[in-house]
């Protein structure tokens, strides 16, 4: 009989050594796709993160651009910044800054990077979000709502919290606070609805901000509003790292920033020079103007150093306080009162006729570089001195000279000195001291009260860089 055949098998160790290099192998496959994937979105990510660095930065740049040409586009300005695009109706283009709609003087303001009005395309971040923009009320080309008083010494009024840390990480010093920061939304956190573009449109129909900017739950601070107040301090967040409750990211421009356009210009120096003369000869041709005929050289007082708010131009009121030196005056009342000279205002109603280099974009220079200028007088012309005017006491430049009046422009901050010139509403009173202006022998003569003074003129440095306007007896005026 013939036995039935059995099929050999493998030994169970050998299954299981089978077996368990084929769940290896699976696990191997998983393994790597998960790498790979991981890999993928992590590059995907840094892709992301490069391309919204690269919008910032771009955006960021053609403001800068915007500032350095703002001069030559509305002269008598220095640089400054556009205002937001706050919605696509009325007058506005998408895109455009709303210069005339720009909230009230010194409030700062929120709304779309104005790409046209740059002069760009629309600018997105990664995930195709248009960028987002604040500008500091204190550096805004407003119209109307532009302040009174924009230089290199305008700080602003934004403030950065890194929310991780809980530290001030932009602005905690006056002089560093943000002018303006561009905002760059990323991918759309949980409740926020984000609308398509509308036809013939480049970035979403939406001008909410809340719908693509952040606000921080613990801080309570969100970067989709502003206060809408003037000369008020606005804070924006940040985190090192984007998170599910927030991803905002930001560039920011600083006083600084805009400093530079400034003082890079070529035309700069000759330009303050030309304002000093013009605004020298304005007052010299005050004393032209009084009722005494060419015998009659009494100049006007002074107006305070230290002012109620350095801003405006009323402020630079002339006062008969026994002090013959202080800033430049404009609205002469208190010396016309005792001349009987018809003028009210040196600056505001300097006689063109006579002094044709007064032009309105001059006046409007002077209206933006007031609080630098400063002015003396000799005791002999006074608006109380006696007629005929002979000078007594006068000033000498160098040692040399005789002077019946000295305007002085305190030109930028000299940071070997330690000047700064912070100021109200917002900061503590740096201005009311004119050696934060003036330099060596010039800022010792203040106060000055009557008898001889020397002043101090020579080339920029370090350490000096006062520009002298010089009015001799004759009523001439001459850099000095």
């Amino acid at each position: 009989m013939t036995m039935p055949r059995t099929t050999n098998s493998a030994p169970p160790s050998r299954q299981r050594g089978a077996a368990l290099l084929l769940i290896m192998l699976v696990a191997l496959v998983a393994m790597t796709a998960i790498l790979v994937t991981r890999a993928n979105t992590g590059t995907m990510r840094l892709a992301q993160q490069s391309g919204t660095r690269m919008a910032l930065a771009e955006a960021r740049q053609a403001l800068l651009d915007f500032a350095a040409v703002h001069p030559d586009m509305n002269p008598g300005d220095s640089a400054r910044l556009p205002c937001p695009d706050l919605d696509a109706s009325g007058p506005y283009a998408e895109g455009e800054a709303h210069t005339d709609d720009c909230g009230v003087a010194g409030a700062s303001v929120l709304g779309r990077l104005p790409w046209r009005t740059l002069g760009v395309e629309a600018i997105r971040d990664a995930h195709s979000a248009c960028l987002w923009y604040a500008v500091s009320g204190s550096w805004k080309h407003a119209g109307a709502a532009s302040a009174d008083l924009i230089n290199s010494d305008s700080n602003g009024l934004f403030q950065v919290l890194d929310i991780e840390s809980g530290l001030i990480v932009a602005g905690d010093e006056p002089v560093d606070r943000p002018v303006a920061i561009v905002f760059a939304a990323n991918e759309p956190l949980s409740g926020q609805r984000r609308s398509s573009a509308a036809t013939d449109h480049q970035c979403s129909n939406s001008f909410s901000a809340a719908d693509f900017l952040d606000a921080d739950s613990l801080s309570g601070v969100s970067n989709a509003s502003v206060s809408g107040a003037g000369d008020t301090i606005d804070i924006f967040a940040i985190t090192s790292t984007n998170t599910d409750d927030h991803n905002d990211r930001i560039a920011i421009i600083t006083r600084s920033d805009l400093e530079k356009q400034e003082t890079s210009r070529h035309d700069r120096d000759a330009r303050m020079r030309a304002l000093g003369l013009a605004a020298t000869r304005c007052v010299a041709d005050y004393a032209r103007k009084n009722p005494g005929g060419s015998d009659d050289r009494r100049l006007p007082w002074p107006a305070p150093v230290d002012l109620a708010d350095y801003r405006l131009d009323a402020s630079y009121d002339d006062v008969d306080s026994g002090t013959l030196s202080g800033r430049l005056p404009n609205s002469v009342d208190t010396s016309s009162a005792v001349t009987g000279n018809t003028v009210a205002a040196s600056l505001g109603n300097c006689d063109q006729a006579a002094v044709p280099e007064w032009t309105a974009e001059m006046l409007r220079q002077w209206q933006n570089w007031k609080d630098h200028f400063f002015y003396v007088v000799a005791d002999s012309h006074v608006p109380a001195a006696p007629v005929p005017s002979a000078c007594s006491g006068c000033f000498t430049v160098n040692g040399s000279g005789q002077y019946i009046a000295v305007v002085l422009f305190g030109n930028s901050r000299l940071e070997a000195l330690g000047q700064s010139r912070n100021a109200p509403p917002v900061d503590t009173d740096e201005r009311r001291d004119h050696q934060n202006y003036l330099e060596d022998s010039n800022a010792a003569i203040f106060p000055y009260t009557g008898g001889s003074a020397d002043f101090r003129s020579q080339a920029s440095s370090s350490t000096f860089n006062d520009l002298l306007f010089c009015i001799d007896a004759g009523l001439n005026v001459s850099e000095c």
